[in-house]
């Protein structure tokens, strides 16, 4: 048997591990569509045709929350979730992470990202990076994470009503 959104939302918002403020953010993103979901909804209870709608309303959805996540910190994820960085190292430390590479068989711009990545996760654990940065870096995934679990809560409520006509 099919379950209305409103019930899905409520018991998502219930259950989450997300705070419930990052959670309503990420709601955010469907408050709009939600009355096109309701029409839907009621379309189907009455065994018409929706499909259109539903297409619509897909589209206007990814949309909506793509939006938001660029709003995070102007990084779209969907699109690019990375940057190129260029930065001058020493000739001795190049010729490491080169002969790293190369005894790897890997590509010398994934071991300095290892090394990037590894010196920033040592660097937060000692507390060397201010806080004020930690805390918009562990806001900002907290909110994708929330989008992210919003997301397939709208897919897992589409399964549903595939199942239920």
């Amino acid at each position: 048997m099919s379950s209305n959104w409103s019930k899905i939302r409520d018991e998502w918002l219930n259950k989450t591990a997300i705070s419930e403020d990052d959670a309503k953010w990420a709601l955010e993103a469907l408050i709009n569509s939600e009355e096109d979901l309701f029409e839907i909804e009621r379309k189907l209870k009455n065994n018409e045709d929706a499909i259109g709608q539903v297409k619509v309303f897909k589209k206007k959805v990814k949309e909506t929350i793509s939006s938001k996540e660029i709003s995070l910190d102007d990084i779209a994820l969907n699109t690019s979730n990375s940057n190129k960085v260029q930065i001058s190292v020493p000739a001795n430390l190049n010729y490491l992470l080169k002969v790293w590479a190369a005894a790897e068989g890997r590509d010398l711009s994934s071991v300095a990202f290892q090394c990037l990545e590894t010196g920033l996760r040592e660097m937060k654990s000692k507390g060397s990076i201010p806080s004020i940065a930690i805390n918009r870096y562990d806001s900002a995934c907290q909110k994708r994470i929330a989008l992210a679990e919003v997301n397939n809560l709208l897919e897992k409520y589409e399964i549903s009503q595939h199942e239920a006509t």
